[in-house]
């Protein structure tokens, strides 16, 4: 006989009641919640391709197709529940899993995502506290973890101390690790050269100097190897993308940006 649902699963799924979107934010006893609902669907198969294809010209080693289209992911909840769970014994701060169930989990919420705060910060604001997230992406690596979604999307802060979300992505668990830590850090430099106030000025300056801040905290040469191995080729995808670039919204002009910062990796 199955059990009576908690207070907590039903007060859940009354906030999830007419909901749509995957992430819903609710308070119960005088406390704030999310809850994070399964993804709808793998990745297509065009994208793991080229994922699968990628990884193993970095790395030389190849991944199966079912980690890349996140299989796992889509059809449980457990194993982000199960990393996030991982990581907070390990000491990292991420939000506390407050339940599982076979649809949706739910955490503790723990603040606003960085990507909306720097929408608000003045300049002087980002200068301080971007370098800080980037030192604490590498300390996170120093001690051995990797994220899969290290975008400042999935960084959030509350009274100033910065926690992880969004653990779906599970191909981490099957490349060396030093390739996992070095996608993270491109993701995040990516991230927030395309933010909104940052202009391409800015970002020239700025992303170089993240670089500096997480090679300080983190000089691990291997995954300086990995960035030093991907620049041919990224800077084949730039000179591609760089065609366009006189119509083309920010993205690709950001692109050439975060290429030009990569090669400063000695």
């Amino acid at each position: 006989m199955n059990s009576s649902p908690t207070p907590l699963e039903t007060a859940a799924r009354a906030a999830l009641e007419g909901k749509r979107g995957r992430t819903v934010v609710f308070e119960f006893e005088g406390q704030r919640y999310v809850i994070k609902r399964l993804a709808e669907k793998p990745r297509k198969l065009i994208q793991t391709l080229f994922m699968r294809w990628l990884v193993k010209r970095l790395t030389g080693q190849p991944l199966p197709l079912n980690t890349l289209a996140l299989s796992e992911a889509a059809g449980s909840m457990d194993f982000e529940a199960r990393r996030l769970q991982a990581l907070a014994e390990a000491g990292q701060r991420v939000p506390h899993v407050a339940l599982v169930t076979p649809e949706f989990f739910v955490l503790a919420h723990c603040g606003t995502v960085v990507a909306t705060l720097l929408e608000k910060w003045n300049q002087d604001t980002w200068r301080n506290e971007l370098p800080r997230l980037a030192s604490e992406l590498a300390e996170f690596h120093r001690a051995g973890h990797w994220h899969g979604g290290a975008q400042i999307k999935n960084v959030t802060l509350q009274n100033g101390v910065s926690y992880r979300i969004d653990f779906e992505e599970n191909f981490g668990e099957f490349v060396p690790l030093p390739a996992a830590q070095a996608a993270d850090l491109v993701l995040f430099l990516n991230s927030i050269s395309l933010a909104g106030p940052i202009v391409e000025a800015e970002a020239r300056q700025l992303l170089p100097q993240l670089l500096d801040a997480y090679f300080a905290a983190n000089p691990d040469p291997e995954i300086r190897r990995i960035i030093r191995r991907a620049l041919p080729l990224l800077s084949r995808l730039a000179s591609l993308a760089g065609l366009f670039e006189r119509w083309s919204r920010k993205g690709i002009r950001r692109i050439l940006i975060l290429v030009d910062a990569l090669r400063t990796v000695g």
